[in-house]
């Protein structure tokens, strides 16, 4: 298997996907990680090639949504949008924060509501 990342600024996330569609990639995949700021990762699958497209958002945010691509990733995109706060807009189907049911608002970024109140949102 042939596995590459590309790190890509968020506002060509969806020239990129299209670009991957085109080619005649799959969305295989799309998930986020929390590691000073909040990191979207959308990996693609055409054969053996496998490619990650990578970027950083910070708190506020907008990210398009690439469901207009691959109707399937709205279920991707509304799991980092409630777990991670990631303000993903223009999905095909938004849950608007009903998709899971947590006891945490954004239960794996969650705000400390101490720091929201003093502005810093990085908690």
């Amino acid at each position: 298997m042939n596995q590459k990342i590309i790190e890509i600024e968020k506002i060509d996330l969806l020239n990129k996907a299209l670009d991957m569609k085109n080619a005649g990639y799959r969305l295989a995949q799309a998930c986020a990680v929390k590691k000073d700021g909040v990191y979207l990762l959308y990996s693609f699958v055409k054969g053996d090639d496998l490619t990650t497209l990578r970027f950083k958002t910070e708190e506020g945010d907008l990210v398009e949504s690439v469901s207009w691509l691959y109707s399937y990733a709205f279920i991707y995109e509304n799991e980092i949008k409630e777990l991670f706060g990631v303000n993903i807009v223009n999905m095909n189907l938004d849950f608007n924060g009903n998709f899971y049911e947590t006891k945490i608002k954004r239960a794996f970024n969650p705000v400390d509501e101490s720091s929201a109140e003093r502005g810093d949102t990085d908690g």
